[in-house]
């Protein structure tokens, strides 16, 4: 005799095997066709007791990096700042991808880190190196700087003397180590002079934390309109 429903009494505790599922009992249902939030819910067997998990428990969160910010400079603006809102205990080293025009013509273009509060800019204890890459040559130091050098041959304001920049800020969140740049940036000068330069910094302080970086160029130079941006953090 078929039995058309079940009833509860008639339901006891293992009753419903995996033996008595459709074979569709997942194909058949409605698709989630992104992925899931973290609150949603998994079934799993727990040395052979189900129980339910959410889904922030086990999804990848792979080291790599992870676009924080990026963006257009659409005026003439005299400084380029990252802030707390994304160098944070998150991340253990960040990169920036610059490029664009400075509005003055061969300024030179700086850098200062924020402070661990992220309400000033410091402005003294800076040791950089930075230089011309092979054929270019040459450079310029210091050990007590008030602020990162990142131009040894500065940038033209012409049409083809714009600037393409790849920086790494390492380690700001540590106190055991000093926080570190270094940075690789192509550029073209008077005349269209076509320029390569590497260069290094830290802060002396090693027990210092940071809470990101400002880039400004001296004597009241500018980033020009259509100078852009990507920042990246990078976890273990």
């Amino acid at each position: 005799m078929a039995i058309d429903k079940i009833t509860t009494p008639a339901v006891t505790d293992d009753s419903v095997t995996a033996a008595k599922l459709n074979n569709d009992i997942i194909s058949g249902t409605t698709e989630l066709a992104s992925e899931p939030a973290d609150t949603d819910e998994l079934l799993v067997s727990d040395a052979g007791t189900l129980k339910r998990i959410d889904y922030s428990l086990i999804k990848a969160t792979s080291p790599g990096m992870t676009l924080l910010t990026s963006g257009d400079i659409t005026s003439t603006t005299s400084t380029f700042t990252i802030n707390s809102t994304y160098v944070n205990d998150t991340y253990e080293h960040y990169q920036l991808w610059l490029r664009g025009k400075a509005a003055g013509d061969g300024i030179q273009m700086n850098m200062r880190y924020r402070n661990d509060a992220d309400n000033a800019n410091i402005d003294a204890g800076y040791s950089w190196r930075v230089g011309g890459v092979a054929d270019n040559g040459n450079g310029t130091n210091s050990v007590s700087g008030s602020e990162v050098r990142l131009t040894y041959a500065h940038s033209g304001n012409n049409v083809n003397e714009g600037f393409n920049m790849v920086l790494d800020f390492m380690s700001p969140r540590s106190n055991l180590v000093p926080t570190s740049c270094m940075w690789s940036l192509t550029n073209a000068n008077t005349s269209d002079d076509f320029k390569a330069m590497h260069g290094a910094a830290r802060r002396n302080d090693g027990t210092e934390k940071h809470s990101g970086f400002i880039l400004f160029f001296g004597n009241g130079g500018d980033f020009a309109n259509g100078t852009n941006y990507e920042f990246y953090g990078l976890k273990k």
